[in-house]
């Protein structure tokens, strides 16, 4: 679809002042975008930008596309930057490591009725795609992460089975336009292991996504195969691999794996009760100290536990270690998928790319 003149008026209603009043400078000017880079991705959160730019420049080597967790679509027609977006040393610092650097949005605004009221209006739709688009080129983004989880918030089939069509036409109106300007289109979908529209976790329908029009038409697919336990479910590992094997062998009998990334998680989390609250792999293993447990390495879920006791209540803590990174990479590749997406750089525990590198 050509690009439409309205879309610089549409670019007024992006809240967006602390991107649009920079400018591709030094490396950013003379970075090559277009299609997807080669290797795995990686994502890096706002919150831990210093320590994700630092551990993503030490170890470029294993990562193509670098994608910057700096947006959020409050709503169909306001896209707002978090702490930090737009910083140009960051983007120079990636790019000086010749990586694709792209920009991740997440859909806080865009719940399952919010989704179908955009996506499912032709106008909204292309309207919610222009400002989009024009994220993209107001710091010469080498294309976009689409994270829109809230959208699968329900429990209905019926509203989920209305999501699906609608989420699925925008992907298909914004990856074409950007792979008509040379940019990259990857979109981030919840994990799935059946056709059915089933609940998880208590809340979510992932049956929202459907992987065989997303892995068409996107550059990447990313799918999350993390967050098996969270909080609100029982104790348990944060991707058990029999688990992620699921998640792996449906991929692959719905989609293309060569342009799929299978997501890793780097982070912990530890629960009382059904109450979780997130660590980063270093952060457990400190806590693992702290209360002078050794965390053991489940064979069977591939990723580490301990228990501990504070003020009376008892503690279960899952986290990814090094071997559990480097085993769920090694799963991707073997399987044929594109490489792995990491969640995130910052939160891994130390060694964690290290061992990545041996595999």
């Amino acid at each position: 679809m050509p690009r439409r003149t309205k879309s610089r008026h549409v670019l007024t209603t992006l809240v967006l002042s602390v991107v649009l009043l920079l400018s591709p400078t030094g490396a950013a000017a003379a970075h090559a975008a277009a299609q997807p880079a080669s290797g795995s991705s990686v994502w890096l959160p706002s919150w831990v930008m210093d320590a994700a730019v630092s551990t993503v420049a030490d170890n470029s080597d294993l990562f193509g596309t670098t994608s910057l967790f700096w947006y959020d679509a409050r709503s169909c027609s306001a896209i707002v930057g978090k702490p930090g977006a737009g910083d140009p040393q960051v983007l120079d610092a990636l790019r000086s490591r010749g990586l694709a650097v792209t920009a991740s949005i997440t859909g806080s605004g865009l719940g399952p009725n919010a989704a179908v009221d955009c996506f499912s209006d032709p106008t909204r739709r292309e309207q919610h795609v222009d400002m989009l688009v024009d994220l993209v080129g107001s710091l010469d983004y080498d294309g976009i992460d689409i994270d829109y989880e809230n959208l699968a918030l329900t429990t209905l089939p019926g509203t989920a089975r209305r999501v699906r069509p609608a989420f699925s036409a925008f992907v298909t109106d914004l990856c074409s336009r950007l792979h008509s300007l040379g940019k990259s289109c990857a979109i981030t979908v919840m994990p799935r292991t059946s056709d059915r529209l089933t609940v998880w976790r208590g809340k979510l329908i992932p049956g929202v996504y459907d992987y065989r029009v997303i892995g068409a038409r996107a550059t990447r697919m990313r799918v999350m195969a993390y967050d098996q336990h969270a909080s609100g479910t029982s104790p348990g590992p944060i991707a058990g691999l029999p688990w992620v094997r699921r998640i792996a062998s449906y991929v692959s009998a719905t989609t293309d794996v060569g342009n799929t990334e299978l997501g890793v998680p780097t982070y912990g989390r530890d629960w009382t009760g059904t109450t979780a609250r997130s660590l980063t792999g270093q952060g457990a293993v400190q806590l693992a100290k702290a209360h002078g447990v050794v965390p053991r390495f489940d064979a069977t879920q591939g990723e580490m536990t301990f228990t501990y006791r504070t003020s009376g209540e008892r503690h279960t803590v899952w986290f990814s270690s090094p071997r559990a990174v480097a085993a769920r990479y090694a799963l991707a590749r073997s399987r044929g998928f594109a490489g792995a997406a990491y969640w995130a750089a910052g939160l891994q525990q130390a060694g964690t790319w290290e061992a990545v590198r041996r595999r």
